[in-house]
């Protein structure tokens, strides 16, 4: 009788277990989700999106070997650049934008107008070690030592 009745409280931690992880947020469940895929459609990296809709992509320019931090908004069905960041005012020229720019610890430029955008194409590499932010979780693109990767991010709805 006492194998019974540890048998059934087993039984009922794992059913309130499985019954958490079900409702718990996961990459492609419930909400919209940051996901990139490499060229053949293979899902590489898959980040909820957090409440306030933005994330980030940061890596070093190739011309000015700097450190880049682009921070994207999800609106209106789509993608749009809201910021462009760096400690080289010459990278905010390289983008050829008009906006508002601060001198604040780098530079920062507030494009004035962005296209919204259904995908984002992206080439990731070693050397620009392009890597995707969002909210606290960090996921590098990038394969140390390895070939280009020609990759499209997108939301998913969920």
């Amino acid at each position: 009788m006492r194998g019974r009745a540890v048998a059934a409280v087993v039984l009922v931690v794992a059913a309130v277990a499985a019954a958490a992880w079900a409702a718990g947020p996961r990459p492609g469940g419930g909400g919209p989700a940051v996901v990139v895929a490499d060229e053949h459609g293979r899902e590489v990296a898959s980040v909820p999106l957090p409440e306030a809709g933005r994330f980030a992509l940061s890596y070093r320019h190739s011309v000015y070997r700097a450190e880049v931090t682009e921070t994207f908004a999800v609106a209106d069905g789509g993608i749009r650049l809201v910021a462009i960041a760096s400690p080289s005012e010459a990278v905010l020229d390289y983008y050829e934008l008009e906006g508002r720019r601060v001198a604040d610890h780098g530079w920062r430029l507030e494009p004035a107008a962005t296209p919204r955008l259904e995908s984002l194409p992206l080439v990731a590499t070693e050397v620009g070690r392009r890597t995707l932010v969002v909210g606290d979780r960090r996921v590098a693109l990038f394969t140390p030592g390895g070939r280009p990767a020609h990759l499209v991010l997108s939301i998913h709805r969920g």
